[in-house]
């Protein structure tokens, strides 16, 4: 029904059925980018419900997403009414029709943006089944989900979880997803430095991804996790979507002393000599010596005066301890291949 209007004035009315609104409040940043020339997919996601009878479910909750942030969504009242208006035209009778602003709707609360600090590390854990290796048999329950399947999910935006699957070096095999296991890491790895010293790839320079991760699928191991390890442990310049790459050394030597503890743990702690020695020779022949107990600081502790382990309540790396009894070392051929050629 209009309003009263002094004469000059614009008519106002308010619609009989009122239109159901949201007002989203936009920091200056975020609006910013709508007003850009190119302005990124901005959007609305949130975690899939918990199955019906999880204990302590966590509740569903939405987010607003750019490609890189992520934004928890929260409602305030407000004590004024807001309308929201449009242009419209009225008339009476035989009158001449006028301009007018009609209100379809009417709010009562805004949804205002915080940021979010919620780890997508962790939600990606949670959400992805172990990849195992017991005794050269794979442990892993299937969940047939891509990595896309996955990210839908996932409350935080694309770039948070893309950098989150590839810190865990999460992976997709016969369609589903996984996150290896200390264990499986350990035992992958070994396999890339001996595939690559018997092939001749040159791991300390500039390598073709591809190569490396066949050679190391010859054993038995996922292509796509071979290559999840080496895209992790690539230089920081490296291009993630080249076929070419080159590995960080510093990352590297780290990576290889820290899984190799995080392997051992729950079972028998390492002779500081024997573990210095294999994990010289997990690493490629250059950096051998690099394999000092400087570069994983804060990683161990010492049992005792000839021992080591992994530090108490020090996870260094986002993947799952292995706790069962190391498996039994087998005659695969790149080991044999491996070991031939070190004799030489």
């Amino acid at each position: 029904m209009a309003t009263q209007q002094d004469e000059g004035g614009v008519p106002f009315s308010v619609a009989h059925a009122l239109q159901h609104f949201r007002l989203l409040e936009l920091p200056p940043d975020l609006a910013a980018l709508i007003d850009a020339p190119r302005p990124p997919l901005l959007s609305i996601k949130s975690q899939a419900p918990a199955a019906s009878g999880t204990p302590n479910p966590r509740p569903a909750y939405a987010v607003f997403c750019t490609p890189t942030t992520t934004f928890h969504l929260r409602q305030v009242q407000t004590s004024n009414v807001l309308f929201v208006t449009q242009p419209a035209c009225e008339h009476h009778g035989n009158e001449i029709p006028t301009r007018a602003t009609c209100a379809v709707a009417s709010c009562t609360a805004t949804l205002e943006l915080y940021p979010s600090d919620a780890s997508a590390v962790t939600l990606l854990q949670e959400a992805l089944p172990v990849y195992d290796i017991v005794e050269n048999d794979v442990d892993a329950t299937p969940n047939a989900k891509t990595r896309d399947n996955i990210f839908e999910h996932i409350p935080l935006s694309e770039g948070q979880c893309v950098a989150a699957w590839r810190e865990l070096m999460a992976f997709e095999h016969e369609g589903s997803s996984y996150r290896p296991s200390a264990y499986a890491l350990n035992q992958v790895w070994r396999s890339i430095n001996s595939a690559a010293f018997a092939e001749g790839f040159k791991l300390d320079s500039q390598y073709l991804v591809d190569d490396v991760s066949k050679a190391a699928a010859e054993e038995g191991h996922p292509p796509s996790l071979a290559e999840a390890i080496l895209r992790h442990l690539a230089r920081e310049d490296a291009d993630a979507n080249s076929s070419w790459s080159c590995l960080d050394r510093t990352k590297t030597v780290a990576f290889t002393g820290r899984i190799l503890l995080e392997a051992k743990h729950g079972t028998s702690d390492f002779l500081i000599a024997d573990f210095t020695d294999t994990w010289e020779d997990r690493l490629p022949e250059a950096w051998r010596k690099d394999a000092q107990l400087a570069a994983i600081e804060g990683v161990y502790e010492f049992p005792t005066n000839s021992t080591i382990k992994l530090k108490s309540h020090s996870a260094t790396l986002p993947t799952i301890v292995n706790t069962v009894t190391a498996a039994k070392s087998s005659a695969r051929k790149w080991h044999e291949k491996f070991g031939k050629t070190r004799k030489k």
